[in-house]
């Protein structure tokens, strides 16, 4: 069934619709063949990412220092405490995450308690969700049928994007809200609903993306084309004024104070240029998230004009995504929430181009499929590979919890050694340290930053530690404290708090993984 699509007309803005399939069984699955391989593949490619899922809870530890510091601010956020700080505080955190990523792995850790498995539900469970709104948008956009290809290609979109589809970071969260954002602006697009339904659904979608990164509305935007553009003039103001009032209410909570946020934002955006390194992989990374519009030319004439601009927007939209993902302390897996509009314009561009040939749509479905699928073999091995060979974090952690409990009722921090590579990863546990009431004002992935930036060296962290404020400090076994080298450009970003640190500190044990520093003359 076609429909003439005009901007100002009531009419679904979803031409695509899945109607007749539900009645006549779409001829490509009409083989018993072609059936149950679209099935066996959904059940493989969701049975290896759960299995993903419970490989990273038991892991004792995380992939990126990101992590921890999410997990450590999240907490902040449960207690009460400011997320946001001046730069001059002592535990000031540079960040340019809105409030909701804090608030939405708060909200796990709140029900849970504070711990480092507990802290990697947020991601997980943002990725089930994504899962689960997208086969709500199939089923309903195109059909019982399609949900096997529909699950397949997500899911292996998914897998290549392993493991920043579900790790303890904000990537989870955005993608969760394209989802959301996708199936109801879809669902309320349709034909009979109000008009206005569609871009409000899709500003709030925008809005909450917004707060998540500054630039969320891109994995959003194509679907102002797609579903929301019937009375399109009063339309699209509606889903912009939405979407401010979305992306402002979390700053309502006293911990998120909005000048702080915008200040070092500002700050950040205003240093940050593009790597040619990291531009040249994510154009190679780009690639299958543009392999869908392959298929528009042949699909052109069977779409309509809300479909073909849906398809261009979304283009259009990974392009300008390239460059968050080539800037300086970034990379490609910022292109990670375009995934739910990819996998709905593979099935979209696909019924389009190839009615009439179900060998031919099968194989190319199953192509989409295989692409991400071979893309992400060899992260899901590093995955593995960083667990298993790290498994000791287990005894780490054991050792951080033997430190706390001969030292009852003294402050213990997590400090840095001297390597960058691979023995920093052990300061990653230092979150144990935050849920167990200890402070936690360094965090090398904020520090790293702010010194990259060119903000100075905080006076009042220093005072702290010439002030010897934290009874102990564990610092990397056998290396010399706050040596450590900044990923970016190899800057001794700790140089001035070394002095302080040395003056104050002294080495009172030594351990497997760390050393426990103590007050000179305690």
């Amino acid at each position: 069934m076609s429909v003439n699509f005009q901007w100002t007309q009531e009419q679904s803005s979803d031409n695509l619709a899945p109607m007749p399939d539900r009645q006549n069984f779409p001829a490509i699955f009409a083989t018993y063949a072609r059936r149950h391989l679209f099935n066996a593949a959904s059940a493989a490619i969701l049975g290896l990412l759960a299995w993903l899922f419970v490989h990273y809870i038991d892991f004792a530890s995380y992939f990126d220092h990101g992590e921890p510091n999410m997990a450590s601010r999240s907490w902040r956020v449960v207690q009460g405490l400011p997320a946001y700080m001046p730069s001059d505080a002592p535990d000031f955190l540079l960040t340019v995450y809105g409030p909701l990523p804090y608030l939405w792995n708060g909200f796990w850790l709140s029900l849970f308690g504070g711990s480092i498995a507990a802290s990697k539900l947020g991601g997980i469970l943002a990725a089930i969700v994504t899962l689960a709104a997208f086969a709500h948008h199939v089923w309903h956009r195109f059909g019982a049928p399609w949900l096997a290809p529909g699950m397949a290609l997500l899911g292996a979109g998914m897998l290549m994007s392993t493991p920043y589809a579900f790790w303890t970071r904000a990537d989870p969260i955005t993608l969760m809200i394209a989802s959301l954002g996708l199936a109801a602006s879809a669902q309320f697009g349709r034909s009979g609903k109000a008009w206005w339904a569609a871009p409000l659904a899709l500003g709030l979608a925008a809005g909450l993306a917004m707060n998540v990164k500054a630039h969320g509305f891109l994995f959003l935007a194509p679907l102002a084309l797609g579903f929301a553009a019937r009375r399109w003039l009063l339309a699209w103001p509606l889903a912009a004024f939405s979407a401010i009032a979305a992306w402002y209410l979390p700053f309502l909570h006293p911990s998120f104070p909005l000048d702080l946020y915008l200040g070092g934002l500002s700050k950040v955006v205003g240093v940050r240029g593009i790597e040619p390194d990291l531009l040249l992989y994510a154009l190679k990374r780009m690639l299958p998230f543009l392999a869908p519009l392959l298929l528009l030319p042949l699909a052109w004439k069977k779409l309509e004009r809300n479909e073909r601009l849906y398809a261009l927007g979304y283009g259009l939209c990974v392009l300008i995504g390239l460059y968050p993902a080539s800037v300086a302390g970034s990379a490609w897996y910022q292109l990670v929430p375009f995934l739910p509009i990819w996998a709905d314009l593979c099935l979209r561009l696909g019924r389009a181009a190839l009615p009439a040939s179900p060998k031919r749509l099968t194989g190319a479905l199953l192509l989409l499929i295989l692409i991400p699928l071979f893309l992400g073999w060899p992260a899901q091995r590093r995955m593995h590979k960083y667990m298993n060979e790290r498994s000791w974090m287990s005894e780490a952690k054991a050792e951080i919890l033997d430190v706390l409990a001969r030292h009852p009722g003294q402050k213990v921090e997590m400090g840095f050694g001297r390597d960058v590579a691979e023995t920093y990863r052990t300061t990653f546990l230092k979150p144990i340290l935050a849920f167990a009431g200890h402070p936690t004002t360094f965090d090398g992935w904020s520090d790293m930053e702010a010194a990259f930036i060119g903000l100075p060296p905080s006076a009042a962290r220093r005072e702290r530690l010439v002030g010897c404020q934290s009874d102990l400090w564990l610092i990397p076994a056998g290396e010399p404290p706050f040596t450590m080298p900044s990923v970016f450009l190899g800057q001794d970003f700790l140089f001035s708090y070394r002095q302080a640190f040395l003056e104050s500190y002294e080495a009172k044990e030594k351990g497997r993984f760390f050393d426990v520093w103590g007050c000179r003359g305690g």
